[in-house]
């Protein structure tokens, strides 16, 4: 058996026991290994250490608890095995910039900031590798395309790109440099949707069919990171920025929006293709 199968029985351990008062050490018995190998393995095939892991998924399960429940915050705490409510707001509020009570009058919370279990497909995922990011400056930019409202459960991203292939067809003819999806997500988002257009490069707006929309992309700062991988896989890099890389870099999101760029197969969801992911950051 692979490391990674064995690191995903282990996380199945970890999950199993979230609210058990469980050790390090108690993980690698479960899985195993002696403490020195199984720490070293897991942070190889998961790219977090075990304790961030299960400090890290205890705390977003007692997110989930303050939204959907009405169960006291010191109750919580201690379900998730923090010995005083001191420790889990300092914990909370390293994790989500906030303290728990503000979260439950809140009301929601950033989907993208709640680290998921990770599951075999994250961990095979990992292991082909996912390059350095570059982080650069972008010059402003405009794309034209169709934007529509992507409610939970929906499909209509893929009939967004079928639309705009279908309306190029009937302009003059252009051949776009780039292609862009550019996701932005507004409050409250998880339960109102997010914003998802996608268009292409427009070098000269005067020659862009009215029935598309015209976006302007201000200069920003960026971590661009490349997707290798079919379409379907493209939220397994995305959980690894936002849950992996982005708490270990020093950096922070600095707007609500997502750029993706492809190349002219924007359409191949069977192929494996490259993609750049453009992150905004700021210190």
């Amino acid at each position: 058996m692979s490391n990674v199968q064995l690191m995903s029985q282990a996380i199945d351990f970890i999950e199993a026991h979230l609210q058990a008062a469980i050790a390090v050490a108690d993980i690698a018995d479960a899985a195993s290994f002696s403490l020195y190998h199984f720490c070293r393995t897991f942070s190889q095939v998961t790219q977090h250490t075990p304790y961030d892991y299960l400090m890290r998924r205890r705390l977003a399960e007692a997110a989930s608890e303050l939204l959907r429940t009405d169960k006291k915050i010191i109750d919580i705490a201690c379900d998730y095995q923090f010995n005083n409510p001191e420790t889990f707001s300092r914990a909370f509020r390293r994790v989500f910039d906030m303290q728990p009570n503000q979260l439950r009058k809140q009301g929601s919370l950033d989907r993208r900031r709640v680290m998921p279990r990770l599951t075999l497909a994250h961990l095979r995922h990992i292991a082909q590798g996912i390059a350095v990011p570059v982080l650069e400056e972008s010059a402003s930019f405009r794309v034209a395309g169709l934007v529509s409202l992507i409610r939970p459960g929906q499909t209509a991203m893929a009939e967004l790109w079928e639309l705009l292939a279908r309306e190029m067809e009937n302009q003059a003819p252009r051949d776009p440099a780039r292609f862009y999806g550019i996701a932005t997500y507004p409050h409250d988002w998880e339960t109102r949707g997010y914003f998802y257009m996608a268009g292409f490069q427009a070098q000269d707006v005067e020659l862009v069919d009215p029935a598309l929309v015209v976006k302007t992309i201000p200069p920003r700062k960026y971590a661009r990171f490349v997707h290798t991988g079919l379409t379907q896989e493209l939220p397994l890099t995305l959980d690894y920025i936002y849950h992996t890389w982005l708490p270990r870099s020093g950096q922070r999101l600095s707007y609500s929006w997502v750029i993706e760029q492809y190349g002219h197969d924007f359409r191949n969801s069977e192929k494996e293709t490259e993609r750049g992911i453009y992150i905004p950051i700021e210190n």
